[in-house]
């Protein structure tokens, strides 16, 4: 069994997927999205997604704890978006050292390429990658959103 909900979030509407027992996707939807999609039927696994999505963007949840399940990706993009999962929050790697990480380090391009394919942005955090320099770099919701995140985490962190 397979199916979808749509919720009204902090950053506008989340459609997440499900599939069986677990998420199979999660993301912020256009205007045109949600008009053509529908909201879909909530279900138990959604609505909790949902509530640790938003008690993430409140700085209140560190960890997801939902299950979740890669549908689609190579066996390359599966294990990067393994490693990212990886990365303690409040923290960052590069692009480099996640390329390390899967046993391939000079498929640096290839780590930004399945990056870009995340499947559940927030709960696989993708937003915790940088370039070599420490720079912001590639994030599907852009730089702003991906700094502001980043700053949320870093924030939690130092408080405890």
């Amino acid at each position: 069994m397979q199916g979808f909900a749509t919720y009204m979030g902090t950053y506008g509407p989340v459609r997440i997927d499900w599939q069986d027992d677990a998420v199979t996707g999660l993301h912020i939807v256009t205007h045109e999205d949600h008009e053509h999609d529908g909201d879909g039927e909530p279900t138990t696994l959604t609505d909790r997604t949902f509530d640790e999505l938003e008690r993430y963007f409140a700085g209140e949840l560190r960890e997801f704890t939902v299950p979740i399940a890669f549908t689609f990706g190579t066996p390359f993009q599966r294990a990067v978006w393994h490693a990212l999962r990886q990365i303690p929050y409040g923290q960052t790697r590069t692009y480099a050292q996640i390329a390390q990480a899967v046993g391939r380090p000079k498929a640096v391009r290839a780590v930004g390429s399945a990056n870009n394919r995340n499947p559940l942005p927030f709960i696989v955090p993708c937003h915790r990658v940088v370039g070599a320099n420490g720079n912001l770099v590639g994030y599907a919701y852009g730089v702003e959103m991906k700094r502001a995140l980043l700053l949320m985490e870093m924030r939690a962190v130092e408080a405890d």
